[in-house]
This record gives C-alpha cells, sequence and structure tokens, in this order.
C-alpha cells in the first residue's frame, strides 16, 4: 500500500535512472496484476532509481505534463486536445509519449504488463552508461516478418538526449500529423511507412490453424515499431551524417524477446489457458495433475534463473485469449 501511494505522488527527475511507464486513467484503474508488476519494480530496483507511472487524468499529480517540456510540437494535436478515438487510445497515448519521456530526460521505458526478473542495470543499463561501449539504445527483438527481426516497442533504453531516440519519434509523430487515430486512414499506407512491408505472423505465432487477425491492423497497431523499421533503414546525405544500418548495427543492443520475455508464450505456444493453469499450479496440491506441476515447476525455474522479463500482452482481436485478457478479467 505504501508503495503504491508513492507511485501516485509526483517525484523530480533527479537523474537518467528513471523507469516510464503509463496508464492512461491513473495507476488506481491499472488491472491489479499490473499494478503489483509495477510495485516489484520499485522493490527490485530500489532507491537508487525512480519509477514513474503517468497518465492523462486531469489535476493529477502524475499527468504526463509535468514531465514533458513542449507538448505542443512535440506531440500530435489529437493528443494535446484530447481527441484520440478508436480501439487503442490507450495503447498510442503510451506509444507517443515513451519516446519523448526518454528523450528528455533518459532512462527505460517498460509497459505496465511487464514482469521483471533481472535488474535493469544487468539487462542494458550498464551497457549504454559504460563509456567503453558502443551501445546506446536497448531493447528486445521478435520476428514480425519470416526472417526479419524488429525491435519490439515494450522496453526500451536510452540516455537523455539520444538522438536516434529523437528521430523515431519524429517519424512517429509525422505519421501521426492531424489524425485521431491510427486505423482511418490507415497508418501503414502514410508514404513513409509504404516502402516498409506489414507484419507477417505465422499461424503457428498466433497458435490457429490460419492467421485470422488482419496484418493491416496490426501493421497499425505497431506503427511504433514500424516507424522504428523505417528510422533504421534510413541512410541522409553525408552532411547530415546519419546511417540507420550503421547505427542499428553498432549501437543498438537487442536481446531475443522468445528467450528473455516471451518464454513462457514460447512454450504454451501463446495459449492464455495453459499459462493459467501453470502459473496457478500449487506445488503441494494433491488437487492437481502431477505432470503440470512438474511442468509448472520447470518453467517457472527457468523463467527465474535464464529470463530477464516476462511480457504479459493481450491478444489480437479474434484470437485466443492470452494470459494477459485472463488475469485482467
Amino acid at each position: 500500500e505504501e508503495i503504491a501511494a508513492w507511485l501516485q505522488e509526483r517525484h523530480e527527475v533527479v537523474s537518467e535512472k528513471n523507469v516510464w511507464a503509463f496508464w492512461n486513467s491513473g495507476f488506481k484503474t491499472m488491472p491489479a496484476w499490473s499494478q503489483r508488476n509495477v510495485i516489484n519494480w520499485v522493490r527490485r530496483l530500489g532507491p537508487d532509481w525512480t519509477v514513474h507511472v503517468l497518465d492523462t487524468v486531469p489535476d493529477s499529480e502524475t499527468n504526463v505534463r509535468h514531465f514533458l517540456d513542449d507538448m505542443e510540437t512535440v506531440l500530435p494535436k489529437a493528443f494535446n486536445e484530447g481527441t484520440m478515438d478508436g480501439p487503442t487510445v490507450g495503447q498510442h497515448q503510451a506509444d507517443l509519449v515513451r519516446l519523448p519521456l526518454i528523450y528528455q530526460h533518459g532512462g527505460i521505458w517498460m509497459d505496465v504488463g511487464m514482469i521483471l526478473f533481472r535488474h535493469v542495470e544487468d539487462i542494458c543499463w550498464n551497457a549504454i552508461t559504460d563509456p567503453t561501449s558502443p551501445y546506446e539504445v536497448g531493447g528486445f527483438t521478435m520476428q514480425l516478418r519470416p526472417g526479419v527481426e524488429s525491435m519490439m516497442n515494450s522496453f526500451i533504453a536510452a540516455r537523455k538526449g539520444n538522438l536516434f531516440i529523437k528521430r523515431w519519434h519524429d517519424i512517429f509523430a509525422t505519421v501521426w500529423g492531424e489524425q485521431t487515430n491510427a486505423y482511418a486512414p490507415s497508418f501503414h499506407k502514410h508514404p513513409l511507412l509504404r516502402p516498409i512491408p506489414l507484419p507477417k505472423l505465422t499461424a503457428e505465432q498466433l497458435n490457429a490453424p490460419e492467421a485470422t487477425v488482419s496484418m493491416a491492423f496490426l501493421g497499425d497497431y505497431l506503427t511504433q515499431v514500424q516507424c522504428f523499421e523505417r528510422l533504421r533503414k534510413v541512410i541522409e546525405p553525408a552532411e547530415f551524417g546519419f546511417n540507420g544500418p550503421e547505427y542499428y548495427a553498432a549501437h543498438v543492443l537487442l536481446l531475443p524477446s522468445m528467450s528473455e520475455m516471451y518464454y513462457l508464450q514460447g512454450v504454451s505456444s501463446w495459449q492464455g489457458p495453459k499459462e493459467f493453469a501453470l502459473l496457478s499450479a500449487k506445488s503441494t496440491s494433491d488437487g492437481d495433475d502431477i505432470s503440470l506441476r512438474e511442468e509448472a515447476s520447470r518453467v517457472v525455474d527457468h523463467m527465474l534463473a535464464n529470463t530477464a522479463t516476462m511480457k504479459l500482452s493481450h491478444a489480437p482481436p479474434g484470437e485466443v485469449p492470452f494470459l494477459a485478457d485472463i488475469w485482467s478479467r
């Protein structure tokens, strides 16, 4: 209760050791399992790090407006005027603030659906802040198209003033323009993103006989990831000096998400009900199936010993519910 109350207070930014998160209607309205995630970040990271869970609630101490300068120019009109609409307002509000927060203050963005098993300094921050290290940005990759690994936006680490982060946000904000949502017209048809292929998830990835989720919808939902793909391919004229492929190869520290973030989903083939059963199994209960208890022990022991995080996402529309959907219900 003390940590939950502390998270709902405004805390001054005193260093680059910040963890940024967002829930548009405020910490108190988050699902209980997500609240526990964030509370445990505070416990694990200790007093050297400050966890900020921001929102858009009027008069809130943790309103994002207290932490971002020049919002009228940094964020699109729909965010500033509160006119965003469509099925993913909260998610896209979070997308719009995560990069400016990192650029202006430094630190790490984490989605509230992330359970943290290792300290963020061990995951990537020490490498990013080491003056002898080439790394400047840290994150996790996932295969969104066969043979192509894309950096996801659920965990982003960088120091204050990183120009790659600024460029990434500039593309994203430009794609938003005057629109109020990502889907009408579709962001993937914007001139900046037309060269970037849509995601192409396999039936195996979606745990279905065939992929039923619209890849156009998924591409629009993941517009910020698509903007990253655009940026890492950009080669500017020599006088500007930015070379996306070279920067990506030399300065971005990437961890494989299926072994470091989505291990549970790999074990279950993205079946939320199976994940629920595994994590609900009692280690000493006579009522549970012995094989289920043994598998649950193997999975949990492996995650705690060998993975950085467990990220729980919501299922695409029309797909089998993920664990996040079940826990939220």
